[in-house]
């Protein structure tokens, strides 16, 4: 069964939305929060996935 125009909007909206919650719980982890170093690694290791993510490279505290 192939999916609408509309279901297939909101798969990749729920997709979209859930990634960016798991980043920002990445970010905001009370006891090992994502560095600068690691979104880095991640970008290179994956750019496709985390590339979005490039802005918070400014954000992020360095890894200490």
């Amino acid at each position: 069964m192939s999916l609408t125009q509309l279901q297939q909007y909101e798969a990749a909206r729920r997709r979209l939305a859930d990634s960016n919650l798991a980043f920002m719980e990445m970010v905001t982890h009370k006891t090992n929060p994502m560095t600068r170093d690691d979104l880095a690694a991640l970008i290179k290791l994956r750019p496709e996935r985390y590339s979005r993510f490039a802005g918070w490279l400014d954000v992020l505290p360095p890894r200490t």
